[in-house]
């Protein structure tokens, strides 16, 4: 046999009987009259059981910036200079031009082609995880700004670097920036002066957010969210080091963690909220001059608020070695004639005993200190940025209205942009509503569309809330907890949607949540080999054993990650036994389906549209008592991404070389191809451009001798790969869904020596502008008539499937369908009822008209698998046909579906 394709010979056609999945029973005698319908509970079982949901609680609300202060942040201001775009996504080497429409993929190339007086514009991420980058900048006189919500991340990605490094560089902001990194600072200034670091989030794993050194003068770091990660000895959110001078620190926020600062001259820490762990939330230490500590908020990290960091005192006491609970702002004796300490709060955890200041080892309290007994409550303090702190100030806090506005670095805006700035730490009072907080749940309900439930938390009884869908579309919708009439996106893909509350006072909150549609869309992919046990492709070079496995990988590599579903025709060849293969995703159990039957000796083929797992690959059973060899080859795959989607026809007959239909008549001769044009084909109807693969179903008939078809794109040369295999004088239908050639064309190979018939029915096509994404659900056994108690399906007769019924949007469902058991030779027909489901449920006999298309074919006693992708037509019903010369039995599997909403 050739290694290369699969050959039949006619001593491997003998037909045996053989087992498929499920119980068997004693035929019935004939059903008579209209057609059998089934029961479809099963199929909406497994679409339900799909059904993802997500949701982000009450307490993940943030705030929205004011159209002041934040708000500023990322306006786009006329400068003098250039602006060069950064699209703050990963790339391996640089493939931008800096211009809006072609952003550079590294901040790094952005920040290297500006020069003073440039702007610096980085685009929100286009991925799930920013830019995997570790930035510095040495160019002053420049500016860099997020756009929109601050969502670019330079996460380090190399050991000890930080997210971003400004050297040696003078009058340099950066603005609205996620900046997160690992063992290092999220941001280092070294030997700069005159920098700003406003509106942005600096995270370390177990370092300090920022860092300046000794020899930097005139920094500014305002509005920022600074997270060590997790509360760790000795690492602060801020580190100022000896020599410093001038240094403001302003309505920032800081989490189980603090500030330290020692031997700095001029230094201004006024309106931050600082939730400090076992250190002090301030310390300064050496010669440090002229520092004023004014206006802000300071807590007592706690085990509620702070579970996340861990900075609570029962964590200190326990830590090895343990840490001892330190006062709130601590000044050591060189520092203390040059502080000034006044118009602080602070909030003191029952039995922490804390000290809130201590001046040279003294208690200290200034003439406008106080003490809180009201916890503020906690809120997100950037969009997909939570944190864990109590920002926002409650009615009845000492810490509202009270902030001194001369005090030196106080701000104009709080964290968020609000004015005017009357009270004390990061955040102003949120008007008269500071319960304001909006939770959100979104669940999937078909392929492109989502539900949405809001709920308002809130002291008024009616909230206006409006989402965006993420799309560019928006909607007023009830906060009461009701679900919103559900929004189709045009493409699958990822979105986050966006629920926000306003109150009459200009206030926001919002909630969001990122939802993945269920729908997929296809890629045309090869035809290409990626497994073959005969030659150790894809796996070891030996059959597999009976009632055990082979994996095919299918994602990663040349094909993405992110893949669903594959198309892969599965060959079956040397079997020993009889059985059955199964193919589902690894890591799932196996169904109780089948997709490929054969008998021993038989070489057997078929089309299947497999989940694949988590790690990327596809399980292959077998379902023999004997070792089979297994070959797959991939013709496309399916992402819950923009790409391809399907478009369903009436089965149509595209080419019969028998009736010279499609092409010239007369049989093809052995090794050699025919071209079949699909774009533009006026059978389906086809459109005359676009289509980026077809669905077949494509026959062999009166072979002279054994061999195989290959089906491809035009314009490329034959593949390694078969899509049916057959004997001398067998007929054997086998579905494709191949890729159509940039002509519209698709070629057809006769891999055997000898001359054959064919014919192809097309079902339906794959395109940019195709409405219908796929849903895989869990293989489900539709329908066993050797178990459904109403015995085989009578010669001429059909059983039908009201699977659409009821669903206009469903517009095709992938099936196997498995003829055994035949008395005599046949073929089955599937094909959309042309009559309405009422007749049937009335019981009135309109009996419909059988298509002269098939989708599979029989010898008596034999049994015989293929895929059939069907759509259900106008009125949601599709009919099996027996085109047989005697009884069948019929075994139907679904796989999936498709759906245009």
């Amino acid at each position: 046999m050739s290694r290369r394709r699969l050959t039949l010979t006619a001593g491997l056609l003998t037909a045996v009987s053989l087992l498929i999945p499920g119980p068997a029973q004693a035929a019935d005698a004939p059903p008579s009259g209209i057609g059998q319908q089934i029961d479809t509970a099963a199929l909406n079982a497994a679409k339900a059981a799909g059904l993802e949901t997500f949701s982000s609680p009450a307490e993940k609300s943030y705030r929205i910036p004011r159209a002041t202060g934040q708000g500023e942040l990322n306006s786009r201001q006329t400068t003098a200079g250039r602006t060069i775009w950064a699209a703050a996504t990963y790339c391996g080497a640089e493939v931008g031009a800096g211009t809006e429409a072609s952003p550079y993929c590294k901040l790094q190339s952005a920040v290297d082609a500006a020069v003073p007086g440039d702007t610096v514009r980085v685009k929100s991420w286009t991925n799930s995880t920013g830019a995997w980058e570790a930035a510095t900048v040495r160019t002053s006189g420049i500016t860099i700004i997020g756009e929109g919500d601050p969502e670019f991340a330079a996460v380090n990605q190399y050991a000890g670097r930080p997210a971003l490094t400004l050297d040696g560089v003078t009058d340099v902001t950066v603005r609205n920036l996620v900046l997160t990194a690992g063992s290092a600072p999220a941001v280092r200034i070294t030997k700069s002066a005159r920098v700003t670091l406003d509106g942005s989030y600096a995270s370390s794993w177990e370092s300090s957010g920022v860092t300046i050194d000794g020899a930097s003068s005139d920094i500014t770091v305002s509005r920022t969210y600074v997270n060590t990660g997790r509360w760790t000895p000795g690492v602060p959110g801020i580190a100022v080091a000896s020599g410093a001078t001038r240094i403001t620190l302003a309505a920032d926020a800081l989490a189980a963690s603090g500030i330290v600062a020692d031997g700095v001259h001029g230094l201004d820490i006024a309106g931050n909220t600082i939730q400090r762990g076992c250190s002090p939330a301030v310390d300064v230490t050496g010669d440090s001059t002229a520092v004023n500590v004014q206006n802000n908020v300071i807590l007592d990290a706690n085990p509620v608020t702070d579970s996340s960091l861990g900075g609570f005192k029962e964590n200190c006491a326990e830590h090895q070695p343990a840490q001892p609970w330190d006062p709130s702002v601590r000044i050591a004796a060189p520092a203390s004639a040059g502080t000034s300490l006044d118009y602080n709060t602070f909030h003191l955890q029952d039995g922490y005993g804390t000290l809130p200041i201590s001046v040279s080892g003294a208690p200290y309290t200034g003439a406008h200190d106080n003490l809180d007994p009201t916890l503020g409550g906690a809120t997100g303090v950037r969009k997909d940025k939570y944190g864990a702190i109590n920002l926002a100030l409650v009615k009845g806090s000492t810490a509202i209205g009270t902030a001194n506005p001369a005090a030196p670095g106080q701000l104009a805006s709080d964290f968020y942009g609000t004015t005017p700035r009357v009270s004390r730490g990061a955040a102003e009072y949120l008007g008269t509503d500071p319960t304001l907080a909006v939770a959100l749940t979104a669940k999937l309900t078909t392929g492109r569309a989502v539900q949405v439930t809001p709920a308002v938390t809130s002291s008024r009884t009616w909230v206006p809330v409006y989402l965006d869908w993420g799309d560019g579309t928006t909607t007023y919708v009830s906060p009461n907890g009701t679900p919103v009439t559900p929004h189709t996106y045009a493409k699958p893909g990822s979105y986050t949607v966006t629920a926000t509350a306003v109150i009459e006072t200009g206030d926001q909150v919002a909630n969001s949540v990122k939802i993945t549609t269920l729908g997929s869309h296809y890629t045309a992919y090869g035809p290409t080999r990626l497994l073959d046990t005969r030659t150790g492709l894809g796996a070891a070079a030996v059959k597999v054993a009976p009632y055990s496995s082979v994996k095919v990988k299918v994602a990663g590599g040349a094909l993405p990650t992110s893949v669903t579903a594959a198309v892969l025709n599965i060959t079956v060849t040397e079997a020993v036994n009889g059985g059955f293969i199964t193919a589902y995703a690894s890591g799932k159990d196996r169904p109780s389906t089948s997709n490929v039957n054969f008998t021993a000796g038989q070489t057997v083929p078929n089309l299947t549209v497999t989940p694949v797992g988590s790690d990327g690959q596809v399980e292959l059973f077998n379902g023999s008592g004997g070792p089979v060899h297994l070959i797959a080859d991939i013709a496309g795959y399916f992402t819950r991404s923009a790409s391809s989607g399907y478009t369903a026809t009436a089965p149509g007959r595209l080419v019969d070389t028998r009736e010279g239909t499609g092409t010239a008549r007369g049989q093809i001769a052995g090794k050699s191809s025919f071209s079949v044009q699909i774009a533009g084909n006026p059978t389906g109807p086809l459109p005359g451009s676009g289509i980026t693969a077809v669905a077949l179903n494509v026959t062999t008939v009166g072979s002279r001798g054994a061999g195989y078809l290959t089906v491809y794109p035009s314009g490329g040369q034959t593949p390694v790969a078969s899509n049916l295999n057959f004997g001398q004088g067998q007929v054997v239908a086998n579905s494709v869904i191949t890729p159509v050639g940039a002509d519209g064309k698709i070629e057809i190979y006769n891999g055997s020596g000898a001359p054959t018939d064919v014919v192809v029915d097309v079902v339906g096509y794959y395109s940019p502008d195709g409405a219908s994404s796929y849903r895989p659900v869990t293989p489900t056994r539709l329908l066993d008539t050797r178990s459904w108690g109403k015995g085989a399906l009578a010669r001429d007769n059909y059983i039908y499937m009201p699977l659409g019924a009821g669903y206009p949007e469903e517009t095709g469902y992938v099936m196997n369908a498995t003829v055994t058991e035949p008395v005599g030779a046949g073929f089955l027909t599937v094909a959309p009822d042309p009559n309405a489901l009422g007749h049937y449920q009335s019981n009135v006999a309109v009996w419909p008209t059988r298509p002269l298309v098939s989708a599979l074919n029989w010898k008596s006693g034999e049994t015989v698998p293929n895929l059939v992708q069907a759509t259900p037509g106008p009125y949601g019903v599709i009919d099996f046909w027996n085109g047989g010369g005697g009884n069948i039995h019929l075994v139907v599997d679904v796989f999936g579906y498709y759906d245009n909403s």
